[in-house]
């Protein structure tokens, strides 16, 4: 059965029609199968595989998993974010998660709005999150909502920049340096930015 772009469907139908074109990008939105854009920049990738490396080796295996792809389902969308850590433990056939620690988004110009607005009130509802963290690939940058130790995001993100500069997870015993989130990329000086 083919699905139409412009039909509502629920999840299950959602989830049937992605399991049958996996060689594309979809995902759940207000009840409506959504294509994504695959791929991406050199920079973006590079992001994304060091977030991989450095959560590998900060976290615990034996607790925990990180996978790039991963479904995220809330109460209204499955999102499949660029990093996802959850509990190991899920079901190996399972397509997504409801419960994720921590999700990484790297910035793209087409995906700023969503990434940045429409997606932290989706995932910060979700319990078991600690952090939501979007990363620039035009500079050293991040922005994170990190719960708090009692268990509350602030209204607004926390905004670190320069590759001197570290982000941190307490709730996951994460130290993650932003010269090695973006390490070997460069970025244009601020008389290059100008000119």
């Amino acid at each position: 059965m083919n699905q139409n772009a412009f039909m509502k469907v629920d999840k299950a139908t959602f989830y049937d029609f992605v399991t049958r074109h996996d060689d594309q990008r979809f995902e759940y939105e207000g009840g409506y199968i959504v294509q994504q854009m695959t791929g991406g920049t050199w920079s973006h990738g590079n992001i994304a595989r060091n977030f991989l490396l450095i959560l590998h080796g900060q976290l615990d295996r034996s607790r925990w998993t990180v996978q790039q792809d991963r479904g995220v389902d809330t109460d209204v969308t499955v999102r499949y974010p660029d990093i996802v850590v959850e509990p190991i433990g899920a079901p190996p056939d399972s397509l997504s998660t409801t419960v994720p620690a921590l999700i990484v988004e790297v910035l793209s110009p087409s995906s700023t709005a969503r990434d940045l607005k429409r997606k932290p009130p989706e995932y910060m509802g979700l319990p078991s999150l600690v952090a939501y963290i979007v990363a620039s690939q035009d500079a050293p940058a991040v922005v994170a909502w990190v719960r708090s130790a009692d268990g509350q995001f602030p209204a607004e993100p926390a905004e670190i920049s320069g590759l001197d500069a570290t982000l941190d997870v307490p709730a996951l015993g994460l130290n993650l340096p932003l010269s090695e989130i973006f390490a070997g990329l460069t970025f244009p000086t601020a008389g290059e930015a100008d000119s």
